[in-house]
């Protein structure tokens, strides 16, 4: 039990490269078995399959060698008793022995049967056979034309049909006609006129004398049938192909052990791009430098688009540290000032030198610098939170119109700055309704803190290929290097700006926001002439 608790970790820890070596050896090693066993099994059926095939041609090439002729049963010199591994033996209707050039374990005239194979064990061997019944019904005549006498007669197989061609009676002075002809013939094998199948009578012209050639074909034989049995010895040829399936069976280990060789040099050649990639995430990881990349190879595969996969993941990871070493120091910065000076003014009330006055003074500044750092971790949190899509910002659908219109009407002005509003109606959007005040309020907070005395804001909110939401102002205005920049955590573009209240947040809340409703922010500047804030949101839904 112990030994197979450890080896079962030492084949999860084993390498990629030796597990592909494994699996592809092993499915390898499968489909050989498999062919294998294939061979084995099919190669036997073929064999016996070319065999059968092999007697059963020998013995029907022999058929038309049998004939009788003037009554006598004749083998033609052209019968083939052995050809091709193949004996053959001719019997009587009573399965008597005629003749024949096989071994005498072979004469065997029991269980004939037409068009049958069998086999059967003799001598220590296998030999399959092969039956054929010769029945002899076409008949073949030649009459002398004018005494009417029995020249020759052949009794024969059928091997096709006559062609059966139309004749003419024809009648010799002093001889007989034609159809004389055939009455001899047929008076003379037995038969008559109904059993004839088909008839051809012919005048050849290659006779030294004048004779009728008569042809029949009758559905019965005057004639005893003929069995014509071949044999042929099914081991010998499975011999040679037991040798050639012992030399497969010998060669297989080999293969197999080749295959493994491929497979792993498969393997390494395939895994080397990934090792190169572990290296180089390894000096990466270790170096501490977000910097480095992978150097993929040029190539258009899965390693490649590994190697980039990869790339992006570090360039998302360097962004993000860089973001968050910046916001972390920002904000520790943007939370030390408050905190020392409410550790300065908790000192100073506490000392013997303060007053009542003093006391309550310094109460009132702990008081102001603690909702100064309350609004800031709250706008972090909220940041934070549209970063992430967080779920408490559900969508629905919202009058953006009425709601635009209010917060306009609401928001407090200063500076004798003025304030139009141009909002199209019944403009419905999904939405987050606090989310999208916190938007626009940041924006009214921007274009009165930076306007000038007496200025304008125009709000517009328009629905055309989608909605946008615009905030335009007389102020102060923004520098092109600054522009890229104004969206990032705590960043305040100029003294002027710097020396209002304010995080540096609420872009990056409005940026964000924006976002969270699948929607963009944009800003188009002049410095010295004023700002235009721009947020498009891509869905639009009349209705309200």
């Amino acid at each position: 039990m112990s030994s197979d608790k450890k080896i079962k970790p030492a084949l999860r820890r084993s390498s990629f490269r030796l597990r592909i070596t494994v699996w592809i050896t092993l499915l390898i090693a499968a489909v050989c078995s498999l062919g294998l066993f294939g061979i084995l099994i099919t190669g036997s059926q073929i064999t016996d399959s070319r065999l059968q095939n092999e007697l059963i041609s020998t013995v029907e090439r022999n058929v038309d060698e049998i004939e009788y002729k003037n009554g006598i049963l004749e083998i033609e010199n052209d019968f083939a008793f052995f050809y091709d591994d193949v004996y053959c033996n001719v019997f009587d209707s009573n399965g008597r022995y005629l003749d024949g050039e096989s071994p005498a374990a072979l004469i065997n005239g029991e269980n004939l049967k037409n068009g049958s194979i069998g086999s059967f064990e003799a001598d220590g061997s296998k030999y399959y056979y092969y039956d054929t019944r010769l029945d002899f019904n076409k008949y073949e005549y030649e009459i002398d034309a004018f005494s009417g006498k029995i020249i020759k007669y052949e009794a024969d197989t059928v091997m096709s049909e006559l062609s059966d061609p139309v004749y003419k009676t024809t009648v010799f002075k002093d001889g007989i006609s034609s159809e004389k002809a055939v009455d001899i013939a047929l008076e003379h094998a037995g038969l008559t006129r109904d059993k004839v199948k088909s008839l051809s009578v012919e005048l050849p012209s290659t006779s030294d004398r004048t004779v009728f050639k008569v042809e029949f074909i009758c559905s019965e034989s005057t004639y005893p049938p003929v069995w014509v049995r071949g044999f042929i010895n099914a081991d010998a040829a499975k011999s040679a192909f037991d040798a050639i399936n012992k030399t497969v069976i010998y060669i297989f280990p080999i293969f197999i052990i080749i295959a493994a060789v491929g497979a792993y040099l498969i393997s390494r050649k395939t895994m080397k791009p990934v090792e190169n990639i572990c290296r180089s995430a390894r000096e990466i990881t270790d170096g501490a430098d977000l910097s480095k990349r992978i150097e993929p190879e040029k190539s258009a595969d899965e390693i490649y688009t590994l190697a980039e996969t990869f790339n992006d993941m570090l360039a998302r990871l360097q962004t993000s540290f860089e973001n968050e070493k910046r916001f972390t120091s920002d904000a520790s910065h943007e939370l030390r000032t408050p905190l020392a000076v409410i550790k300065a003014e908790c000192e100073y009330a506490l000392s013997d030198k303060a007053s009542e006055e003093d006391m309550l003074e310094a109460l009132s500044s702990v008081d102001e610098q603690t909702d100064k750092m309350t609004k800031l971790v709250t706008a972090l949190l909220t940041l934070s939170r549209t970063e992430q899509g967080d779920r408490r910002y559900k969508l629905e659908d919202t009058d953006l119109s009425a709601l635009v219109k209010k917060l306009c009407a609401d928001f407090p002005l200063a500076k004798n700055i003025t304030l139009t509003a141009d909002i199209e109606d019944g403009i419905v959007i999904p939405a987050q309704a606090q989310l999208i005040s916190l938007m626009l309020e940041n924006l009214l907070s921007n274009a009165v803190k930076y306007g000038r005395d007496g200025g304008h804001i125009e709000v517009t909110l328009k629905s055309k290929d989608g909605v946008t939401l615009s905030v335009k102002d007389d102020g102060i205005g923004i520098k092109d290097e600054d522009l890229p920049k104004i969206w990032g955590r705590f960043y305040r573009a100029d003294e002027s700006r710097s020396r209002e209240s304010g995080f540096g947040l609420g872009l990056s809340l409005v940026s964000q926001i924006a976002t969270l409703h699948g929607g963009k922010a944009d800003v188009t500047s002049v410095y010295g002439e004023g700002s235009e804030f721009t947020v498009t949101f891509r869905e639009n839904k009349a209705g309200a």
